[in-house]
């Protein structure tokens, strides 16, 4: 009897020390966006508002929204631009181009670094984004990363040399 009372005493100090483990473990940060928008036809700019609404419906993300006005989708939306002080940098930059609006650069760049070297959770959102980008912007542009062209990877080394990404 004394043995039953023994073993249900330490399976009880064990369950107690997990659960007091598990509930010290801070959620994972969130994965910080920035939609940079350069559209300029109403349909692409609500599109762009669609595809922000479903991003901060995702408790994952941290997103904010940059307008930007660029002559070419092809321009540089955040140069000149300076992270705000005090923030911290982006895991994430998703940039909608100029070229959307009218067909002549059917992508939308998701900037990150090497999908490899990526923390799981900014996998896991990268992954989410991807799709939201390609169900909102479906038949018009489609969402395009590091390991797909080499656009995204030229605009991550920029920004990450400028603080804006991680």
């Amino acid at each position: 009897m004394r043995r039953e009372i023994a073993k249900l005493l330490v399976i009880g100090l064990l369950a107690v020390g997990w659960a007091a483990s598990v509930a010290a473990q801070e959620p994972p940060a969130p994965v910080r966006v920035l939609v940079v928008d350069e559209t300029k036809s109403f349909l692409s700019t609500m599109r762009v508002a669609g595809a922000v609404g479903g991003l901060k419906q995702v408790p994952l993300f941290e997103v904010e929204v940059r307008l930007a006005d660029v002559d070419s989708g092809w321009d540089d939306p955040l140069v000149g631009g300076r992270l705000p002080e005090g923030a911290a940098p982006y895991d994430v930059i998703v940039i909608i181009p100029r070229g959307i609006d009218d067909g002549s650069i059917p992508w939308i760049w998701v900037v990150t670094d090497w999908i490899d070297g990526l923390a799981p959770q900014v996998r896991a959102g990268h992954e989410a984004i991807s799709q939201i980008l390609d169900q909102v912007f479906v038949g018009v542009g489609e969402a395009i990363d590091v390991s797909e062209d080499l656009w995204p990877g030229l605009l991550w080394a920029a920004y990450s040399t400028k603080g804006w990404i991680r």
